[in-house]
């Protein structure tokens, strides 16, 4: 175990709280940079954001396309269900300043 009276190394920084304003405005950096790379926000507090990539399948459209085709795209049906998914990823920021990311889906 280490001597709590002794110094950090070098390379360990020391954090310090951050003011909810800085926390808030990190926040805001983490989601415009997930919104510029496709993602959408799902919802978002000051310091938390769920952002949601990715969209459901459109089962009318491929209803529709099933009966066109005379059953043919009920092959492709199942397998565009399973692949095309939302994807979700929480932001939080900590006290400290960072933000962290925790996939959910």
């Amino acid at each position: 175990m280490s001597d709590p009276t002794m110094p950090l190394p070098e390379w360990q920084p020391q954090l310090t709280e951050q003011s909810l304003d800085a926390r808030r405005q990190a926040m805001a950096m983490a989601v415009a940079s997930e919104v510029a790379a496709g993602g959408r926000v799902e919802s978002q507090t000051d310091t938390t954001a769920v952002i949601v990539r990715g969209s459901k399948p459109n089962h009318t459209l491929h209803l529709i396309l099933s009966l066109v085709t005379c059953g043919c795209w009920l092959f492709v049906w199942p397998i565009i269900a399973i692949v095309q998914k939302e994807h979700r990823t929480a932001l939080q920021v900590d006290p400290y300043g960072q933000v962290l990311r925790q996939v959910l889906s």
